[in-house]
């Protein structure tokens, strides 16, 4: 926000247009398993969120900020009371600094994630296995246009990622990379790009001392991609590389980057998107992970809203040992009764398979949500019920949810 201010002077002659849209919602609502527990404990909660987004853009900057608070309230226990940042709080910013080759773009991210993909969870859960993250980008980068059918683009990128739970292993990440792309044909380019990274957890993994925090790495990467569009609907895209991992403690490890991806509209209101991803990505708790990633998605756009979503999923943790398997999908409509009612359905299945040397555990998560809402000149009013279960090989580990909630979201 301070390189927002400063640079704020050098834009006031380029200002043109700006957007403030205030938000509210209040929602109440009957939790019959707030902890998500074989033993459940229920309550009334209360939550209530106030707001702005605001977009500007200008010649020389452009900026969109969605800025709120949010406090939940609970009625007999009240020490899970809670004020923080509202969920879509962020920030997106990009300056150009000079003449169309030099940019800066900084991003802010405040939302609550799961600590552990795999441990409880469901629609609506709000305390189990979540922990608030934050994550801050500083992207300095310089675009060159070296011919008219080729660009050359140098990075650094600062990020800094910080969760508010203890299990969370905060960290600072700098990655300098830089990527030549080249224009084959009007619907054909390729690109080679290179990269070094260095992570650095702030409370490092440390053999001598017995420290349990994650484990610093310099990561070493190199790839090409093809970018394809033979028709105006249908586009694909893929890439192929390598990454080393250097640790400093742990055996080096290397793998493959590869990624392949179609999206196709079907037509006017269809629309259909395939994809595989191999890569290396950073789990919340357990280090880096290597992940692979089926998914395949079909949508429905036109008075009715509908989306299927299908998934299959390997995750092998480099700095512990265990992996992970889950597949699942998920089904979401929205559908119009009248000019101002509607219904909005959430359908949710998960199969996971969790196998560690100190811990196995198989479970099936069944989630679903139905509403009936009314749309208001400035908002909507919503009534509606959750159901969440939860299957496990260890009886301890399943539990019921019920929630029946009515919410008010106003926007201006």
């Amino acid at each position: 926000m301070a390189l927002f201010v400063a640079y704020l002077p050098m834009c006031s002659v380029a200002w043109s247009d700006i957007r403030v849209a205030p938000f509210f919602s209040l929602r109440e609502e009957y939790n019959d398993n707030i902890d998500l527990e074989y033993k459940a404990k229920s309550d009334f909660i209360t939550l209530a969120t106030a707001g702005l987004a605001i977009g500007w853009e200008a010649r020389f900057f452009e900026l969109d900020l969605h800025l709120g608070l949010e406090y939940e309230k609970y009625l007999e226990y009240s020490e899970k009371d809670d004020l923080r940042p509202s969920q879509g709080t962020r920030l997106e910013s990009l300056f150009n600094l000079y003449r169309d080759i030099v940019f800066l773009r900084i991003s802010d991210t405040y939302e609550r994630v799961a600590i552990d993909e795999g441990n409880k969870g469901g629609i609506g859960n709000n305390l189990t296995n979540l922990t608030d993250s934050n994550r801050l980008e500083i992207n300095p980068f310089m675009l060159l246009d070296l011919t008219s059918t080729l660009q050359f683009r140098l990075d650094y990128l600062y990020q800094n990622l910080w969760y508010d739970k203890a299990e969370g292993d905060d960290a600072e990440f700098h990655r300098y990379s830089t990527t030549l792309t080249k224009a084959l044909t009007p619907h054909i380019s390729a690109s080679v790009n290179g990269g070094f990274t260095q992570y650095r957890p702030k409370d490092p993994f440390d053999p001598f001392s017995n420290d349990t925090g994650a484990e610093r790495y310099d990561r070493r990467d190199i790839g090409v991609g093809l970018y394809w569009q033979p028709l105006e609907q249908l586009v694909f895209g893929a890439n192929y590389g390598r990454a080393w991992l250097d640790y400093a403690f742990s055996n080096d490890y290397d793998t493959n980057l590869m990624g392949i991806r179609m999206d196709y509209q079907l037509s006017r209101i269809h629309w259909l998107a395939l994809a595989y991803q191999e890569g290396i990505t950073a789990s919340v708790k357990d280090g880096a992970r290597k992940q692979k990633e089926y998914s395949c998605a079909l949508g429905y756009h036109d008075r009715i809203l509908a989306t299927i979503e299908l998934f299959s999923r390997r995750e092998d943790y480099l700095e512990r040992k265990r992996s992970d398997d889950v597949w699942g999908g998920s089904f979401s409509a929205e559908v119009p009764l009248s000019a101002k009612y509607g219904v909005r359905t959430l359908l949710r299945y998960a199969d996971y398979e969790e196998d560690s040397p100190i811990y196995a555990e198989e479970h099936q998560r069944y989630g679903a949500l139905v509403a009936l809402y009314r749309e208001l000149r400035v908002g909507r009013a919503s009534l509606g019920y959750t159901y969440n279960r939860n299957d496990s090989n260890h009886k301890l580990e399943n539990y019921t949810n019920n929630i029946i909630y009515v919410q008010l979201a106003l926007h201006w």
